[in-house]
């Protein structure tokens, strides 16, 4: 009730908002302003000096309890914003039928939850559809054939990704929608909260994604600008046609040729095309500076790795018994003994080769190094790099390079 109120207090604000911009009319002149106000309810009590109304979350001291009733309302309007975000995302083609199934279960159950539970719980009942499946590290790609690894590492992750960038955007809608219609209130902005942290694991996926599978979001973000400008053309002939610009069968040619482009993009999508071991070991820096004559043996003997997030290459103090070439993702190393730290580059991306000194110098490993996403890598054997050492002396002051 006290929304509905502040709802029905606000609309005069609104009837103000749009008289300013009708109020004066080129052809027909100025309006008569007291018959307006007759005609339209909120006007006309405003007018007989309506007292401001107070904000529905404002409470006295006696009303603690309408505290936990605003918080449990608070959240179920969210979630409902949440819920005709996907709705709208589902029509601009943004997101599968499949993905928006799954989105309004989660904000369905979550609503069911609210009770009980007294937060949001959407992206609780999301988060097991998003993640990187632990059968990941068993596809070492150069034993299995490159269709079966891209399939079972598209199928999942676009799912994924769908989800997560649907999730995010619908939250950061609602919660603008929120803000502009309670306006200042701290019950509103606790909510706000919650949702916002409800965000950080989908945007880490996310970001976990474009570090070690790029190419996914990329074909995602192409399937879905394809169909936005698709859809921008159809609307834009539509209204043509309904200025009296276009005939019927001027209409009717354009509209066939921009769903005839959307039919095809229906059936024959972009593709994921994943990169095989092979590909990753020639683009990578060290392999690829060396002769092929030392570059091929190394790369044969490598083994492909997929190290998932918090996983370690290797400990601080330990044995070397190889290198690791980092393809995809980023690694962080950890450190006991090394104090003076801000001095150094904290974490490796794409394209490092760590552990290398060790092998050389038979040293112990200098410090803890850890996967900081899903990492693409690819390990070689010590004995490996001493024997082209003993093959080919001429490498050595490269490697130490």
């Amino acid at each position: 009730m006290r929304i509905l109120e502040y709802t029905m207090y606000e609309m005069k604000d609104k009837a103000l908002e749009a008289f300013g911009e009708l109020g004066e009319d080129e052809e027909l002149g100025p309006v008569d302003w007291p018959s307006v106000v007759k005609h339209i309810t909120c006007l006309k009590t405003s007018e007989e000096g309506e007292q401001p109304h107070p904000h529905p979350h404002d409470i006295s001291q006696h009303e603690n309890d309408l505290h936990k009733m605003h918080m449990l309302d608070t959240r179920v309007r969210l979630l409902n914003g949440v819920q005709a975000a996907y709705w709208g995302m589902l029509d601009e083609g943004r997101i599968t039928n499949s993905a928006a199934i799954l989105l309004m279960q989660s904000v369905d159950e979550a609503i069911d939850m609210i009770a009980s539970h007294k937060a949001l719980l959407d992206w609780k009942v999301l988060k097991t559809y998003v993640r990187f499946p632990s059968y990941f590290k068993y596809l070492q790609i150069r034993f299995l054939p490159q269709k079966l690894v891209t399939f079972f590492t598209v199928q999942r992750l676009e799912l994924a990704c769908y989800i997560a960038a649907a999730f995010l955007r619908a939250h950061r809608i609602a919660r603008r929608q929120l803000r502009e219609f309670i306006g200042v209130s701290q019950v509103a902005e606790t909510v706000i909260q919650e949702s916002e942290a409800e965000g950080e694991p989908a945007k880490q996926f996310l970001e976990d994604v474009r570090l070690t599978f790029p190419e996914v979001l990329r074909v995602l973000k192409t399937k879905q600008v394809t169909y936005s400008v698709l859809s921008h053309l159809s609307e834009y002939v539509q209204n043509l046609e309904k200025s009296g610009l276009l005939d019927v069968k001027e209409m009717n040619q354009l509209h066939d040729a921009v769903q005839t482009d959307l039919k095809k993009l229906l059936k024959k999508p972009p593709l994921v095309t994943m990169p095989s071991a092979i590909e990753m070991l020639r683009s990578h820096p060290f392999l690829g500076a060396l002769p092929s004559t030392i570059s091929e043996p190394l790369g044969n003997a490598a083994k492909e790795m997929m190290k998932f997030r918090g996983s370690k290459l290797y400990e601080e103090g330990s044995n070397p018994d190889g290198i690791w070439l980092i393809s995809n993702g980023v690694v962080q190393w950890r450190s006991k003994n090394i104090a003076d730290r801000q001095l150094l580059h904290q974490t490796f991306s794409h394209g490092s080769t760590l552990g290398l000194y060790e092998a050389l110098t038979g040293n112990p490993h200098m410090c803890d190094l850890i996967a900081d996403s899903v990492v693409r890598c690819f390990f070689i054997e010590k004995e490996n790099i001493l024997a082209a050492l003993r093959s080919t002396p001429a490498i050595e002051d490269f490697f130490w390079q």
